[in-house]
Formats: C-alpha cells, sequence, structure tokens
C-alpha cells in the first residue's frame, strides 16, 4: 500500500501545476463551506447570548386582559408568591414596563423603564460594570435610585461610570428624579450595533413604579425554571395553580421563551443547511474537475499502464494507484480549504469582536466528504485505466 502512495505522488509531482490548479478548485469548495459552518456558530452563539442577556431563557407570565378590562386585578403579589411556591420554579420576579424619555445632564433620549426586584441579575441576566444592583433594601423603601445601561451613561458623558450621578425619568406624566446607582453592559456587540434603534435600559425598584403610577399589579412575571425541571410541565403548573387560586379560567397566560429561542435556533439550522448544501455544490463540480484530469493522465499515460501491466502489475494494483491519486488530491485541497476557510471565518469575526466556535467533527466530517467525493469521480478513470489491455496499450503513441 505504501508503494501504491509513493507512485501516486511521483505521478502527480510530474504535472504539478496541473496538481495544484485541481487542489485549489476542491480548497476553493471547501473553504466555502467552511466559512458558512463558522458564520452560522458565531451567529447562533451571538444570538443566543443576546436572548440570554434579555432574559429570553425562562418563561414569561401575563394576563389576557385589555385595556379597561374589569373583574380582575391583573398580576399581584399574591399570584407572584403562588409562582414561587410551585416545584420546577428557581426564581420568579414581578416586572413593570413603561415607554418613557430620560433626561441626564441635559440629554433627553427614549428609554425603557424597567421596575424590578432585588435579584434580578439571575433573571434577566443582568451584567454589571459599575456600581451595584437593585437591593432588597431599595424594594422596601421604595427608594428613588436606578441602574441605567451603558447605552444611556455614553450618550450623556461620553463615558460608562456615571454611578451618583442623578437622572430625571417620566413616570405617570411626572419628572421623577432618581439617583444612578450602577451602570450594567448594554448587550452584545449585535445590539451595540443597532444602538440608535434600541432605547436605552432604566431599571428601578418595582415598589417604587408602583408608588409613582399609583398601580398595585405587574405586567408580567419572569421565571426562570430550576435546571433539569421540565419546561413544558413547569408552565403547565404555573396556570393551573394560579387559575385554581384566583378562580380565573383563560385569564393568565405564558410564553415559553425558552421553546421560542430554541424555534429561532432551529431556523438559523435550517438556513444553514441550505447554505451549506448550496456551498457544497462546488465540492461536485471540483470532483468533474477531478475526473477530467484523471482522465487526461489516463490517456497521457497509457503506454506507462502498458508497461506495468506487461511485467506483472494487476487490474487491482493500477485501478488503486489511480483512485489513490484522486483521494490524495481532495486530502490536499481539503486541508487547504479548511485552514484558509478557518483563517479567513476567525479574522472577519474577531474583527467583529464575535467569538467563533470550533466545530471539530464537522470539520473531519467535511474532509471525509471531499475525499468521498474526489474517490467517487475518480473511480471511473481508474476502472479505465485498470482495463486496458497490454498489447494495445503498448501500442499507443
Amino acid at each position: 500500500m505504501k508503494d501504491v502512495f509513493r507512485c501516486a505522488l511521483k505521478s502527480l509531482s510530474r504535472k504539478w501545476g496541473r496538481t495544484i490548479l485541481t487542489v485549489c478548485s476542491i480548497a476553493v469548495g471547501v473553504t466555502m463551506v467552511v466559512i458558512v459552518s463558522f458564520i452560522s456558530g458565531a451567529g447562533k452563539l451571538v444570538v443566543n447570548n443576546e436572548l440570554e442577556s434579555m432574559g429570553i431563557s425562562g418563561l414569561s407570565v401575563s394576563t389576557n386582559a385589555m385595556a379597561g378590562d374589569t373583574g380582575a386585578e391583573g398580576l399581584t403579589a399574591s399570584n407572584l408568591e403562588t409562582i414561587r411556591e410551585l416545584s420546577g420554579v428557581d426564581t420568579a420576579m414581578p416586572l413593570m414596563i413603561q415607554y418613557s424619555t430620560s433626561v441626564l445632564r441635559d440629554t433627553q433620549s427614549n428609554a425603557l423603564i424597567c421596575g424590578l426586584d432585588s435579584g434580578a441579575k439571575q433573571v434577566i441576566s443582568l451584567k454589571l460594570k459599575h456600581g451595584r444592583l437593585i437591593s432588597k433594601s431599595d424594594v422596601r423603601a421604595s427608594a428613588m435610585v436606578c441602574v441605567v445601561d451603558e447605552t444611556v451613561a455614553k450618550e450623556a458623558y461620553r463615558r460608562g461610570n456615571v454611578t451618583g450621578k442623578s437622572i430625571l425619568l417620566q413616570i405617570n406624566g411626572m419628572m421623577e428624579e432618581f439617583t444612578i446607582v450602577g451602570v450594567s453592559e448594554a448587550g452584545s456587540s449585535l445590539l451595540q450595533n443597532v444602538v440608535e434603534f434600541i432605547p436605552g435600559m432604566v431599571y428601578i425598584p418595582y415598589t417604587t413604579m408602583q408608588a409613582l403610577s399609583g398601580r398595585d399589579n405587574f405586567d408580567q412575571i419572569a421565571v426562570r425554571v430550576g435546571d433539569g425541571a421540565d419546561v413544558a410541565r413547569t408552565e403547565s403548573r404555573i396556570l393551573d395553580s394560579l387559575e385554581r387560586t384566583t378562580g380565573l379560567s383563560g385569564y393568565y397566560r405564558t410564553d415559553n421563551l425558552a421553546a421560542q429561542r430554541d424555534q429561532l435556533t432551529s431556523l438559523m439550522d435550517v438556513v444553514t443547511l441550505i447554505l451549506t448544501a448550496i456551498s457544497g455544490i462546488s465540492l461536485i463540480v471540483s470532483g468533474l474537475g477531478i475526473m477530467t484530469i484523471m482522465l487526461v493522465s489516463v490517456n497521457e499515460r497509457t503506454r506507462e499502464i502498458g508497461v506495468k501491466k506487461a511485467i506483472g502489475a494487476s487490474r487491482g494494483r493500477v485501478l488503486l494507484e489511480f483512485l489513490s491519486e484522486s483521494v490524495i488530491i481532495s486530502l490536499l485541497g481539503s486541508g487547504a480549504g479548511i485552514l484558509l476557510g478557518g483563517a479567513v471565518s476567525l479574522l472577519g469575526l474577531s474583527l467583529m469582536g464575535v467569538t467563533a466556535p470550533i466545530d471539530l467533527g464537522g470539520l473531519l466530517g467535511l474532509v471525509g466528504f471531499a475525499v468521498v467525493t474526489g474517490a467517487v469521480f475518480g473511480v471511473y478513470p481508474a476502472i479505465k485505466a485498470s482495463r486496458l489491455k497490454p498489447v494495445d496499450a503498448l501500442r499507443m503513441e
């Protein structure tokens, strides 16, 4: 077997220019597939991290009530306690959301004010950069404190750390003054790239928002399901418990945010598969190129084949030698394509500040597919060479 590969390498080196061009054709196809694979993996990672940072990793409980509905009081503190006592629920937190405006250092901007409880870091994955988060004492005292994200801070001060500064927030039509006690990350580079379209986030104690808006209920209850718990079963358990304790059938609803995230990931997988299949067509074209080159090689080396068979080379030996040439070309091309595609992908993603996961299994599978493609398209030329009769081959000029 070693002699077969040695002969195949020697034959390929005779026409090194043609061999390099064929290897390059395989490398181009593999490079395209690798780039699509890296971009897809990085895209899914960025989207999942972004959704995690926004708290889209568990359940959201809300009501079906429309504005002006009577007969129900929305989500209340008793509903919150009912949810917290259920098995499978790791953490539950009230949320009150109001789209408003903020004024920081004479800079007025749109803001999404979010009233929340202490421990929000565990539920909506807040990443603190400066100062502190909302504490239990802030919630108990309905303190006039807040946490802003970097979007709000940098728009006014061109820097991230603005703890201790005062900010005006419009709540229920009135401008209220809050003290900034912390600054959180504005999100991943995905959000930062489109920050002009997304309002800055401002987090205040939910009790403060209740007091200023004259409300005693919540807009939503964010629920993080415990590790290993069945999300669907926990979702059903929450609805059953709320309906049983309140007697309101069909009033409460839950949104399985984790399932929606998984659906988005599945959609991205389908898109990736389609793009990979389109890129893989170039490998098929490269395979046809291998077949063409090998047929030319057979015609050029007809007398050589005749000499080998005349001195005792078997049909299988000749077939294996030509097939080995196809496999070697495919191996060289796929290796070069993976190196080139990986380098281009990692460089491009690093410039965008995105981490790219490396799927070694997928890369090895790609090499295998390229080799199989080369072998399949090299079978016909190899069979043609092995079937040449020594007498006929030696007569060829």
